[in-house]
């Protein structure tokens, strides 16, 4: 049951970045925000489940989801500094 919590949270975040991709009101700094945004958004219940099963506490959940969001910030900004911009 647990590992359907995360898939559902993996697909809707997959899902929302497509969308935010595709929109052409945002600019790239804020489709990398909302990207980034989301994944808090739908892996907070996604690791909620773990934590009802008591597979993990959650204190440990808590620590994946800040250390995966801030490693995922951090690989955008660094896509983003590494794209040369054409003139």
């Amino acid at each position: 049951m647990e590992v359907q919590g995360v898939l559902i949270g993996l697909i809707g975040w997959a899902a929302t970045a497509v969308l935010a991709l595709g929109t052409p009101r945002l600019s790239a700094i804020e489709q990398r925000a909302v990207i980034v945004c989301s994944w808090l958004v739908w892996m907070i219940p996604g690791f909620g489940a773990f934590v009802r099963s008591g597979a993990i506490t959650i204190d440990t959940a808590a620590l994946y989801i800040g250390v995966s969001t801030v490693l995922l910030g951090a690989l955008l900004l660094i896509g983003a500094r590494g794209r040369k911009r054409a003139r």
